[in-house]
């Protein structure tokens, strides 16, 4: 077999196309015979089943219609019959011919002495289910409004019915079948009744007899109908009974109908007079209420017969198509394998790195297209080639580059300042650390390496990675979250983190930078106390003695009034004017000196001294400045107002004399826990060519921590300026955690709250 095959394979393109094709053109022709033949043959015998069995349900459904409308008419008859003789006797009761009692008793006799059938009834029954006459005196005076038959007697009243009824005593439910009729005087439903078994005398045979006969199939096929003991009903031919007739092989054709009931069955049967048995199929049905078996019946010869023409018809096809398919195969091969040599000395010729060979095209056949095709390969075979050659320079060049732009990462991350450390988001180890983190939580690459981020001493306060963790997944970064943590030898530190999700080596990590801030927090608190200190020392100083030293020159400016007296007019009211401005400058100073040291805040609260605040503008600046507010805040930390009092006087001078502003409107407002201060102006909103890193804006952001607030600065519109400031009005104490969870909540309920507005520091400090 194995030198068959190989023998097979060293033949020639065009002779393996010309047996191979040949073989497989036989092949394909004799199946496309046989699946012809054997689809014809199976639609032969579905058209022969479907054709038995549309008959002889058409038939069956016949039977039950004429059965049916046999039942009921002759049901109809007897019930409409009785009502009209109810109705006579109803009639003499109204002449007055007899008594209603005398009446309905005499129609008891007429309505139980008849019989429907063998067991079949009247009653009545009236609209409320009441049984009022039944040939049963224990079941009259009964209602049988439960039951559904009953209530759709109630509801129609007319009409015919079916239902199943089991008897007392019996095992199961038997089909029942009524007409009833109404007669409304009396509210009386006569209906009349009867198993629908008894019913088979009631059929008329002649109604259906002849339209079954009718049905023929093929030649000689027709119905019939027999009963289960054999009795012939209907057949074209036969009369009698058949219970032993048999076929060929000794079978019982009606005992096994008769016990099979519903089905198909093939048998060989010969006709009287005939002299061989040949094939007939019947296909059968029974119909329990009349106990009778429908069949249809066909002998197969006689639709099989197109088969024959098939199966001729198939083997001349296959001589045909041999004779065309073979000679023209073989000319085909030969003129396919003539390129395909041409075409393999030129690969031969590239696989030696010469693309510069093309093939000559003589058509545009499959052929044609091939050279055209190896043509158009070749070409970009010798330019992918050359770009292959570029790519290769290239990568080796980008590899190079990239390999640079690793170690500058890794250098720049080891020696930056702040402590910066990456960890694997999915298994929450820590990746790397540079030495400035090392250094900040007092810890060495060996304690650390490999660790679960939950045991890193950045994080000993619980609370702190799982909002990192929180802000992290929900905007994939974090910048300039405060935090707190206990580094290794038990001190208390103060920082700030940022964190940026990145991709290293195809996993999702974060890279964290951490900055110490408890020194500079520390020099931050220096300089505000000291800010302060100074403040109280200036207001003092206005107070005790600019302000005393004015007063004295307004004394002594009365003294000489009152030696001047006898000088002119003029004279004595330049002199006046002296005075006036003197108790100007007195007035100025004070308030400045209060400015300066607010002492009264807790006495008087943060609403009333927001509103000297703005007469202290207002005289001091001319510039028109109010206070609005719904409600008063109640401050539970004099610090908070104290601090609060100082953010909003930095904003309005500022607006004053930065932003030369008009108009100013300091408002207070409270939605839930939080409270906010808004200070709004229509000055020359936020100069850009100021300093970024004033003192005053530095020590408002610092006020702002102190007291757990947010501060944010926006441009209003065309002109001026926004200043706002969001604080906790209910808690006692102050620290920048209360800043920073107060940012997140409001973050977390879509406020937009930009603590490091690019603009917020455009504005010089006072």
């Amino acid at each position: 077999m194995k030198s068959i095959v190989k023998r097979f394979q060293d033949l020639p393109i065009r002779l393996k196309m010309f047996y191979v094709y040949s073989f497989m053109a036989f092949v394909m022709v004799v199946l496309v015979g046989v699946v012809v033949y054997y689809q014809v043959s199976q639609t032969i015998e579905r058209n022969i089943e479907n054709e038995l069995s549309n008959a002889t349900a058409a038939i069956l459904n016949m039977v039950k219609t004429t059965a049916k409308a046999s039942i009921k008419n002759y049901l109809r008859a007897v019930a409409e019959k009785n009502r009209d003789i109810v109705a006579d006797y109803y009639a003499a009761v109204q002449a007055g011919e007899m008594t209603e009692v005398k009446a309905k008793k005499a129609l008891r006799q007429i309505l139980f002495s008849q019989t429907i059938g063998k067991t079949g009834y009247i009653y009545c029954v009236d609209s409320s289910g009441l049984a009022v006459e039944h040939p049963k005196p224990a079941v009259a005076g009964v209602n049988f409004s439960e039951f559904k038959f009953i209530q759709e007697q109630i509801r129609r009243k007319e009409g015919y019915l079916e239902y199943e009824w089991k008897n007392p005593g019996e095992a199961t439910l038997r089909p029942k079948a009524l007409y009833m009729t109404f007669f409304a005087p009396w509210d009386w439903i006569i209906s009349v009744s009867t198993y629908r078994e008894e019913f088979r005398e009631l059929i008329d045979i002649s109604e259906f007899k002849d339209s079954i006969l009718s049905l023929n199939f093929g030649k000689t096929g027709y119905s019939y109908v027999i009963d289960s003991q054999g009795e012939v009903v209907v057949h074209p031919v036969l009369s009698g009974n058949l219970w032993d007739a048999r076929d060929a092989d000794g079978l019982y054709l009606v005992r096994h109908q008769s016990e099979t009931k519903n089905g198909k069955l093939v048998y060989s049967w010969r006709n009287p007079g005939e002299t061989r048995f040949r094939d007939k199929i019947v296909i059968y049905n029974y119909i329990p209420d009349y106990d009778w078996i429908v069949a249809s019946t066909c002998y197969l010869e006689e639709f099989y017969a197109p088969l024959k023409s098939v199966r001729n018809i198939v083997f001349t096809t296959v001589f045909l198509i041999l004779a065309l398919v073979l000679p023209t195969t073989f000319s085909i091969a030969g003129g396919i394998t003539r390129p395909l040599r041409q075409l393999e000395n030129r690969l031969a010729r590239a696989t030696d790195g010469d693309f510069a060979g093309r093939m000559d095209v003589v058509s545009r056949d499959e052929i044609g297209n091939l050279a055209v095709y190896y043509n158009r390969f070749m070409d970009r075979l010798e330019s992918y080639s050359r770009e292959i050659q570029e790519e290769v320079a290239h990568r080796r060049q980008t590899a190079e580059l990239l390999k640079k732009s690793e170690e500058l990462f890794s250098k720049a991350f080891h020696a930056s300042p702040s402590g910066m450390f990456i960890v694997d988001r999915q298994t929450g180890r820590l990746i790397d650390a540079n030495p400035s983190f090392l250094s900040l939580i007092g810890c060495d690459a060996a304690a650390v390496k490999d660790s679960r981020i939950t045991a890193l001493p950045i994080f000993n306060i619980p609370t702190t990675l799982e909002r990192l963790t929180g802000l992290i997944d929900h905007a994939g970064r974090v910048r300039d979250m405060d935090i707190d943590f206990v580094n290794t030898d038990g001190r208390m530190r103060t920082g700030v983190i940022n964190a940026e999700t990145v991709y290293i080596w195809g996993r999702r990590c974060v890279l964290f930078a951490v900055d110490d801030r408890t020194e500079t927090n520390r020099l931050e608190l220096e300089v505000i106390e000291i800010s302060e200190r100074e403040r109280r020392q200036l207001g003092q100083y206005l107070h005790d003695d600019l302000c005393s030293h004015l007063l004295g020159i307004e004394v002594m400016q009365k003294v000489m009034r009152q030696r001047l007296n006898g000088l002119a007019d003029t004279d004595l009211a330049a002199f006046d004017k002296i005075r006036d401005l003197v108790q100007d400058a007195i007035r100025k100073a004070s308030r400045i000196s209060h400015g300066l040291c607010p002492i009264n805040i807790a006495e008087q609260g943060l609403e009333l001294t927001l509103e000297e605040l703005c007469r202290d503008i207002q005289e001091i600046y001319g510039v028109s400045c109010s206070l609005a507010y719904d409600e008063e805040i109640f401050l539970r930390d004099h610090k908070v107002a104290t601090h609060i009092y100082y953010i909003a006087r930095e904003a309005a001078y500022n607006a004053v004399k930065h932003g030369k502003a008009q108009q100013i409107t300091l408002s207070l407002s409270r939605t839930g826990v939080s409270a906010r201060l808004t200070i709004r102006d229509d000055g020359q909103g936020l100069p850009k060519s100021l300093k970024r890193t004033g003192m005053g804006i530095r020590i408002m952001h610092y006020r702002a921590r102190r007291i757990g607030a947010v501060l944010d600065a926006r441009p209003d519109g065309n002109a001026g300026c926004v200043v706002s400031l969001t604080f906790n009005p209910n808690v006692a104490k102050t620290g920048e955690r209360q800043g920073q969870d107060l940012m997140n909540e409001m973050e977390s309920s879509g406020l937009n709250l930009d603590r490091a507005h690019p603009e917020m520091v455009n504005r010089q400090d006072t």
